[in-house]
């Protein structure tokens, strides 16, 4: 078909009967809310189509819809090719297994929740506008209108139903079931002989008082289908502004609506097995017929059609602005590697992630990472401006796109909508702003939005099951978390839908509906090369590679048979830990792990003995060491102080970082507020400094929990730098310093010895000024006392540290960064704490004028009082020059809502006052203790995590999963029949016969309903594209006749 520039193909009014596939040209989608008004929501180019799925249930069930508001035109000269979805029912009707399209309702049953329901009620704020409110039966009467209750009926309704449901209640049984099964024949197009055979003996029913709950909003418990056969059902939905004031039935929802007698109820839930869309209550003493999902299943497998009528009652709910919108949303399915979009690319939609993980980069540095429910690519579209990053997918990942002309009809049409963007928008600016200090380094300790976690073993000597069992009792503090173990999932699947790739579709979507449910999924791979393993590298955000750290790395080739079994497991953040046995364990050895791999962090961990307790035996028994751990270890609240503890929380983006700030001799304060710190139970998961600060954090980071330690090998260090002998024998010519350095290394050598950077417990960081390429740098690893000695080196007093790795001179982080609480936050701490203690600048000088005698300030400043004309000396002057940059990051630093900003009154002491250690650090302690019980009274992070004994979610087993487990209706009905009869005619020789009776009915007013549904799944790309695939073969065969 061809059709000229501004040709219509399809009007209002046109049958909603056929595909279209844009061969050349382009196409516009245009919706008509009112007459004469039209909208551009979409454009159409080469390869993709027009077309709604949602439109071939009305086709399967003949019944096909026209056209209500949109329309198609050509925008350039088009070729088209047309397929009518007539094809479709003609196959199903044609083909003797109509189990074949079971799955194919199911798909578009996930479309709607996902792509549709998901997209418009949780980002852009609608709930009311979704459902219909006009009833689609010819004997039901439109009765509900948005605002209203009962009440407005004038008294007479409400009375009136509880009087039906009182009479319906008080008939007897033989008529109950009467009742309710020609309803449920009803509903569900089906005879009444059928339903006798099929549905009467599954049929319960449940009475319902005023306001009690059938369905609750994110619960799957009692999923079932159901029809009304006497009273009123309410539906209604918890509003996405939770601060905004409700215009329906209940003070916390944004809508009601009501659902009739007749009606089914519980359609979607079935089809997709999610958690409710909507909570649906009792308006009044109701009775609704329920069959529980599991029956429903047997009745699915007996007669396969019995799926159209349920997935159209879910249709039949849907109002016209759904079935519009429809046409204009899309989705998109990425694997790891591909681009949703790159660098300066047009600006036409924005994307709801709704699965898998995503990444921003730009020049070949990440930007940020999403996962699901980011919106990404809004403010580009809002600001209509190019592409300001390339977006990859990290793994396998669905997104729903919303294109900017659609996004701009909803906004007119629905004025709450623009403050759900304005919410966006400010989620947007407020990250930006929050890191907008932060220089342009890599983050790759950032965890945000993390969701999955596959644990995977480098060796065959690391226990897993326990190492497992430890992060989990870590992350429950806070996290609502699952472990899924490959015996755990074949236990509750079978072994064909784990260990076989054929089964992928069912075990895809259970794992996707664990990962609905909680916060957080562990995925415990296997020691070997199994499709479990594959699969949980497959779903993991992130990838955690646990290994024994007193053993040596094994051959590369051995992680990479692992990790490289599919491309996921390759762009997957990928992290080390690093077990070590014995309470005196040290960590070394870690830059052997580390150099030419693919690791983006790594971590240390004391390893319990108990870890260990099953290492003699030959074949671990996975039930005897959770047993273990169910009766001696999750009962009882994590110590916050212990390894595990600060791998939860530096895995759940809920990291304490110490930042510590240069300030010579003042830096003793630091000692007493990281002893304050610990007696009030903060606890400490990454550290920081600059000059003094470097130092000191770098020796808590060597023993975090020893503050005997810390407090000894600081002291020291302050007496050495008291000596008069060692600054006497370290003068030299100052040609580059007035010291030559040795004893001041020295000195830093007896501290850390020869310890590297990757061997610290806890993660470190110290800054330099790099004089060479004037910039900041910041050091992650390499040898500890070089650069802490880089950070500690001022000007004139000692020579710069030349870099190893390039060359470069290094200078006294101070003067670019004195308190890098910034880049504390780029590493993934959420609550920083940055202790400020450099000088206090002086700012109260004297006025000499235009000019100034330089023998007359020098004569003066000797004999007469410095009080009275205090001047700048030519080395003051170059210093404060010096220090302009940090002075101007330390305002931004204390003004930073991250930031925790801690200054102890230790102004009176001055830079070289190293002899007075005690009484700066007892200063310093004075100090925590005043300060910090208030901090911490303010800082609802800190008070979750020092009291999580009483914050702390409820734990989960690792055994615990969500009741509901996804049915595949497909492959069910598709395997071999159980014993009972082929056919209705040949089971209803087991059914007795049962008299005739004339059928009483109470008939009443009924109002329009208006459905709440159910919540989302996500499919494997080779079922997600069933659909389209069959569309692309039907289409190229009609081409070529």
């Amino acid at each position: 078909m061809v059709f000229d520039t501004n040709e219509f193909i399809v009007k209002p009014g046109d049958a909603d009967d056929s595909i279209y596939v844009v061969l050349e040209g382009c196409l516009a989608v245009y919706i008509s809310p009112t007459e004469g008004k039209k909208s551009l929501v979409r454009r159409i180019g080469p390869s993709d189509c027009f077309f709604s799925p949602l439109s071939l249930l009305d086709i399967f069930m003949g019944k096909p819809s026209l056209l209500k508001t949109v329309s198609l035109k050509s925008t350039l000269k088009t070729r088209l090719a047309k397929y009518s979805l007539v094809n479709f029912y003609n196959a199903f009707i044609e083909n003797p297994d109509q189990s074949a399209w079971i799955r194919t309702i199911q798909i578009i049953a996930t479309r709607l929740r996902h792509i549709v329901l998901t997209t418009l009620h949780q980002h852009l704020g609608l709930g009311e506008e979704l459902v219909n409110k006009h009833s689609t039966s010819s004997n039901k009467k439109p009765l509900k209108q948005r605002g209203l209750s009962l009440r407005n009926y004038g008294g007479g309704l409400k009375p009136k139903l509880q009087r039906m449901s009182t009479e319906f209640e008080n008939s007897n049984e033989e008529t109950k079931i009467s009742v309710a099964l020609t309803y449920f024949c009803e509903a569900l197009n089906i005879s009444e002989a059928d339903g006798n055979i099929l549905i009467k003996p599954y049929l319960r029913f449940l009475k319902l008082e005023e306001n009690q709950t059938l369905y609750e909003e994110g619960n799957n418990d009692g999923a079932s289908i159901g029809v009304v056969v006497s009273g009123l059902l309410k539906i209604t939905q918890e509003s996405v502004f939770p601060d905004v004031s409700s215009f329906g039935c209940d003070d916390k929802d944004s809508w009601c609506a009501y659902v009739n007698t007749r009606e089914l109820v519980g359609g979607l839930q079935f089809l997709t097995d999610e958690p409710s869309f909507c909570t649906l209550r009792a308006a009044c003493p109701s009775i609704v017929a329920l069959i529980d999902k599991k029956d429903a299943d047997v009745l699915i497998e007996r007669k396969p059609s019995l799926v159209f009528p349920i997935a159209y009652s879910v249709l039949q709910r849907l109002s016209s602005f759904v079935r519009a919108i429809d046409f204009a949303l899309g989705w998109v399915l990425l694997d790891s590697g591909e681009a949703l979009y790159r660098k300066n690319d047009f600006s036409d939609s924005v994307f709801v992630a709704l699965s898998g993980r995503l990444r921003s980069v730009s020049d070949k540095i990440v930007i940020e990472e999403f996962g699901r429910g980011d919106v990404l690519g809004i403010v580009e579209v809002l600001q209509q401006n190019p592409r300001s990053t390339t977006v990859l997918a990290v793994r396998y990942s669905q997104l729903a796109k919303i294109p900017e002309g659609l996004l701009n009809f909803v906004k007119m049409q629905f004025p709450q909508v623009g403050f759900r963007l304005v919410r966006l928008l400010g989620r947007y600016y407020s990250g930006r702003v929050s890191s907008s200090s932060a220089l342009a380094i890599p983050d790759p300790m950032t965890q945000r939005n993390l969701h999955t976690i596959a644990i995977f073993p480098a060796t065959f000597d690391v226990p897993l099951v326990a190492f497992t069992c430890e992060l989990y009792h870590a992350l429950s503090v806070t996290t609502k978390i699952i472990r899924l173990s490959s015996k755990f999932v074949v236990e509750r699947l079978g072994v064909e839908a784990v260990m076989q790739r054929k089964a992928d579709f069912r075990l895809m979507h259970w794992l996707n509906s664990q990962e609905d449910t909680y916060q957080l999924v562990i995925y415990e791979c296997d020691y070997t090369a199994t499709n479990w393993t594959r699969r949980c590298l497959s779903q993991a955000d992130a990838i955690i590679v646990v290994a024994c750290g007193d053993q040596k790395p094994p051959e590369k080739h051995f992680i990479d048979e692992h990790l490289k079994m599919n491309q996921d497991g390759i762009r997957s953040r990928k992290e080390l830990v690093l077990l070590w046995r014995g309470k005196d364990a040290v960590p070394k050895g870690t830059y052997e792990w580390l150099k030419g791999s693919w690791f983006s962090a790594h971590h240390h961990i004391h390893a319990p003995d108990r870890m260990f307790s099953w290492e003699s035996k030959v074949e671990k028994n996975e039930n005897e060491i959770l047993d273990f751990y169910e009766h001696h270890v999750f009962p009882f609240n994590i110590d916050v102080h212990s390894d595990f503890a600060r791998l939860g929380r530096l895995l759940s983006s809920n990291a304490v970082g110490l930042v510590l700030g240069g300030g010579g001799a003042r830096g003793a304060a630091h000692i007493g507020l990281i002893k304050a710190l610990y007696e009030h139970g903060i606890p400490v998961d990454i550290v920081g400094g600059t000059s003094i600060g470097s130092m000191i954090s770098g020796v808590l980071a060597t023993n975090p929990n020893n503050m005997k330690n810390l407090e000894e090998k600081v002291s020291n260090w302050f007496l050495g730098m008291s000596s008069f002998w060692n600054l006497l024998l370290d003068i030299t010519w100052a040609f580059s310093a007035r010291l030559t350095g040795y004893n001041f290394n020295k000195l830093l050598k007896n501290v850390f010895g020869f310890k590297s950077i990757e061997d610290l417990w806890l993660l470190y960081f110290c800054v330099t000024t790099d004089i060479s390429n004037s910039e900041m740098r910041v050091h992650r690893n390499g040898q500890l006392w070089r650069y802490v000695r880089a950070s500690m080196t001022l000007a004139v007093y000692l020579p710069p540290i030349c870099d190893d790795e390039d060359g470069h001179y290094l200078l006294d982080g101070g003067y670019v960064n004195n308190l890098p609480a910034d880049v504390m936050r780029t590493m993934g701490a959420r609550t920083v704490i940055a202790i400020d203690v450099s000088s206090a600048d002086e700012k109260d000088f004297h006025n000499y004028g235009d000019y100034l005698n330089g023998f007359y300030a020098q004569f003066h400043s000797l004999f007469w009082q410095k009080d009275a004309m205090r001047i700048l000396t030519a080395q003051e002057i170059q210093d404060r020059l010096s220090f302009v940059s940090s002075v101007r990051q330390l305002e931004s630093i204390k003004k930073a809502p991250y930031c925790t900003y801690l200054r102890p009154p230790i102004d009176r002491f001055k830079t070289l006052d190293f002899p007075k250690f005690n009484i700066i650090q007892n200063a310093g302690y004075q100090y925590g203790c005043e300060t910090l019980p208030e901090l911490i009274t303010k800082n609802n992070h800190l008070k979750t995590l020092i009291n999580h004994g009483k914050f702390s979610v409820m734990r989960y087993s690792p055994n615990t999963f969500r009741k509901g487990s996804f049915t595949d209706l497909a492959a069910q009905i598709s395997r071999i029949p159980s014993q009972h009869c082929r056919s209705l005619d040949d089971f209803s020789k087991y059914i007795e016969d049962e008299d005739n009776e004339d059928e009483e009915y109470f008939e009443h007013e009924e109002d329009d309903s208006d459905r709440g549904l159910s919540n989302e799944f996500i499919l494997p790309d080779e079922d997600v594209i069933l659909i389209n695939a069959t569309i692309d073969a039907r289409i190229t065969t009609n081409i070529e006749t």
